[in-house]
């Protein structure tokens, strides 16, 4: 989700103004102020202002409290520009501020300072202010910006765990979605985070956070879409002839559905879903954001084993390859519809694009496949053949191979004659002296398992109970014709596996797959994917704020 222009967009943002409080659905919101002066993009003037009350003003009483929200207007390219506005306290006028830019809490703090200016009179700081940003020079195509955002935070406050994983159902279906709230700032919330759940894929189809009521018909559109409406307006949403559409109620907490939505999704992922995401959420971070990150990539991970990478040639996805993964699964069945689905495509073309251009990817959707372990080892054969690309980039792979191999064997054996010290030395010991852990080498086992899994326990309380402490520790002598646990065959199947040799190609090519710098380390509150001034279609992500 986001907006995409060529170059990037030209300023912070293009147009700010405070429309008036309408007197009725048929009147159109009269403009008492707007910046730059001399904006003249008739077009916006004549349909933005009727965002700014998307309400029955001829029902709904006046707030006492500021409301944030958030509109999208989409062009004939795709491209998206956001309207974030801020109801007064009694609604008497609405603050907005026009930008390509999706920046939620930045624009919501701008408009809150623009308000307690206009409060106190001071138009002038306010239009200084204003100027000052607009001028602002906007970060470089490769800076990135950590963002707060709270949409996914809202979502899991208001909507249980059941229901949200209906409506991740839903959306990966690309059903006709209604959601319906009293609360305007609570409603664009999960309009924005439900698309956020999709990460790294985005919603490719008509997205209206509020929907304002001359625009009401848009909810028989026969194409997918995903529209918040506002409570006071979904009477009369109702009354229309709407069928297969998939409504959720959010001050209710309910979600009405006439699909089997959930059914269809693998169990594996289903039950992942439903056990963690309470859990999750109760804490602070990226902990939601994670989870479906994981969903995603149980989903749709297995697209890398369905890349052809040849030298000389330009890398295609074989569908084919991709449906005959897991033959008889209920994944493959999953796999056989999401191949018809636009944000499947759109992903798909976004992956090899980059790859044909030669850039590459390492994001966190990449990263989670990798340690989720959802791929074979067919993409080793695209990092080869990758690394070939980098001058003398296949050369040095082997180098470090060759010449780390002798060195980590004879390290192994010199440690191992340490050992062999060491257990000599414990053969004298008396009984009350006990071997304490300290080393990172495997030593032979001194106590039961019990005993062991006793020491592992947190000392706290479980179900209402004090857990016995653990029994003491007596160290087990070792008898002469045991045999040696130090010798180099256990040493080797313990330290090395299975294999004789070390396979160091396999594990610094699984090591630069899932490599990421430690700038980019996620915070609370910040996105999973960073915003790029050239890339803002990565810049609605998975998040969850404390």
């Amino acid at each position: 989700m986001g907006s995409t222009v060529e170059g990037g967009p030209p300023a912070v943002f293009d147009w700010f103004f405070e429309a008036a409080y309408p007197a009725s659905l048929q009147e159109d919101p009269p403009i008492l102020r707007q910046f730059p002066p001399d904006f003249r993009d008739q077009e916006a003037l004549q349909m933005v202002p009727k965002f700014c009350f998307p309400f029955d003003v001829e029902r709904e009483p006046p707030s006492t409290a500021v409301q944030h929200f958030t509109f999208a207007l989409t062009d004939l390219t795709g491209t998206r520009r956001f309207g974030f506005c801020r109801l007064r306290a009694g609604a008497h006028s609405c603050l907005c501020i026009l930008s390509h830019l999706p920046w939620f809490e930045v624009f919501y703090k701008l408009l809150n300072t623009v308000g307690d200016l206009l409060a106190q009179d001071q138009v002038s700081e306010v239009e200084e202010l204003l100027l000052n940003l607009l001028q602002q020079p906007l970060p470089g195509t490769q800076d990135s910006l950590g963002l707060e955002l709270r949409n996914l935070t809202e979502l899991v406050v208001a909507v249980t765990d059941e229901n949200i994983v209906g409506l991740f159902a839903a959306l990966l279906a690309e059903r006709r979605i209604l959601l319906i709230s009293s609360k305007l700032s609570t409603l664009t919330s999960c309009v924005h985070a439900s698309c956020a759940l999709l990460y790294p894929m985005h919603w490719e189809h008509v997205l209206i956070p509020t929907l304002p009521p001359h625009l009401l018909d848009y909810c028989c559109a026969p194409m997918p879409y995903l529209i918040g409406v506002h409570a006071s307006l979904a009477e009369r949403v109702r009354e229309k002839a709407l069928e297969d559409v998939v409504m959720m109620n959010v001050d209710s907490n309910t979600l009405e559905t006439p699909f089997d939505d959930v059914q269809e999704l693998p169990p594996e992922v289903v039950s992942l879903l439903r056990l963690r995401l309470r859990k999750v959420a109760l804490a602070p971070g990226e902990g939601v954001s994670r989870l479906f990150l994981k969903a995603q990539a149980l989903l749709f991970g297995g697209y890398r084993d369905a890349l052809v990478c040849s030298p000389g040639q330009p890398v295609t996805f074989n569908e084919e390859a991709f449906l005959a993964q897991k033959p008889g699964a209920p994944l493959q069945a999953f796999h056989r519809r999401a191949v018809h689905l636009q944000l499947f495509k759109q992903f798909i073309e976004g992956r090899l694009e980059k790859l044909n251009k030669g850039e590459g990817f390492s994001d966190l959707f990449e990263q989670e496949i990798t340690s989720s372990g959802t791929t074979s080892g067919a993409l080793r054969s695209y990092q080869l053949w990758a690394d070939n690309l980098k001058k003398g980039g296949g050369a040095l792979l082997h180098s470090v191979k060759a010449k780390t191999q002798p060195a980590v064997r004879n390290m192994y054996r010199s440690a191992k004659s340490g050992l062999k010290g060491v257990q000599s030395l414990l053969m004298y010991k008396d009984g009350d002296s006990g071997l304490q852990r300290g080393g990172s080498l495997r030593a032979p086992s001194l106590t039961s398992r019990s005993d062991r899994l006793q020491q592992r326990l947190p000392i706290t309380q479980h179900f209402g109970q004090v857990r016995r402490p653990p029994p003491p520790m007596t160290p087990t002598l070792i008898p002469k014709d045991a045999p040696d646990p130090w010798a180099e065959e256990a040493l080797d199947g313990s330290f090395l596996g299975s294999g004789e040799e070390l396979d160091l190609l396999s594990e610094i090519l699984d090591s630069l797959s899932t490599r990421a710098t430690r700038t980019s380390s996620l915070r609370p509150s910040q996105s999973l994917d960073c915003c790029h001034r050239g890339g803002l279609d990565s810049c609605f992500s998975l998040v969850s704020a404390p």
